[in-house]
C-alpha cells in the first residue's frame, strides 16, 4: 500500500497508530520529534505522514514549514488534543489534508489514509 511516516512524542501513540496501518499492508515508520521527522524525510521519501501537533522540540506546525522547499508535497494528516482554530487555520495554510482531535477514531483515520493513498496510486 503505502510508505508512511507517524511522528508522535508519545511513543505508545506512535505504536497503536503504526500497528494499525501496517495491519492494512503499509510500510511505517516513527519519529518520536520534530528534528527525527526532518531528519527521516530528508533520507526517505513518504506517502503520507501522521503527525501530532505537540511535540518535544518544537511543533507540528514548524515542522511543516521546515519541510517548504526540501521534499515535495506530502500528505498529511494531523493528529492533536491542541487543536484550537488558529492552530487548524494555520495547519490548512500548510496543506494538511486532515486533522484530527485526540482522542480520535482509529477507524476514521484509517479511512482517510486508504482514501489518500489511492489517490495517490491514480
Amino acid at each position: 500500500m503505502g510508505n508512511i511516516l507517524v511522528v508522535d512524542d508519545n511513543e505508545d501513540m506512535c505504536q497503536i497508530i503504526s500497528d494499525v496501518l501496517r495491519t492494512e499492508g503499509n510500510t511505517v515508520e516513527i519519529a518520536c520529534d520534530g528534528e527525527s521527522a526532518l531528519s527521516e524525510l530528508k533520507r526517505k521519501t513518504y506517502d503520507l505522514m501522521v503527525l501530532d501537533y505537540r511535540l518535544f522540540d518544537m511543533n507540528g506546525l514548524e515542522v511543516l514549514e521546515k519541510l517548504k522547499g526540501i521534499t515535495l508535497p506530502l500528505y498529511t494528516i494531523m493528529i492533536s488534543a491542541y487543536g484550537s482554530e488558529p492552530v487548524k487555520a494555520r495547519a490548512r495554510e500548510l496543506e494538511v489534508h486532515e486533522f484530527f482531535d485526540k482522542p480520535f477514531d482509529v477507524n476514521a483515520l484509517l479511512k482517510v489514509v486508504k482514501k489518500a493513498l489511492c489517490k495517490k496510486a491514480d
